[in-house]
């Protein structure tokens, strides 16, 4: 065995572990409701708010993630936007408690 190795790597993996764990147990209040659409009317659940000085728009995570991809959308987005709600974590949450 070499100097500083783990016996068995469970003293590396345990602690990530605890971690993963902690995050999927902590309760996070969401701020969108299933009530909220995409405003690209797909009728989507809305997953992502973004707050301009002029009103605010909603993202299903399909047409988020089309304009995080599009480098000219994501610029415009940005500029439009001085806060951005991103709730698609809910996505990986409700699959793991079986709700989606």
């Amino acid at each position: 065995m070499k100097a500083g190795d783990s016996p068995n790597n469970r003293g590396e993996i345990l602690p990530l572990i605890g971690v993963v764990l902690q995050i999927l147990t902590d309760k996070i209040e969401w701020t969108l409701t299933n009530l909220d659409r995409c405003d690209f009317n797909c009728t989507s659940q809305a997953f992502v708010r973004a707050v301009g000085n002029t009103g605010e728009l909603l993202f299903c995570s399909h047409h988020y993630n089309n304009t995080a991809n599009d480098a000219q959308a994501y610029e415009n987005l940005m500029k439009f936007a001085y806060q951005v709600v991103d709730e698609r974590e809910r996505l990986i949450e409700n699959r793991l408690q079986g709700l989606n």
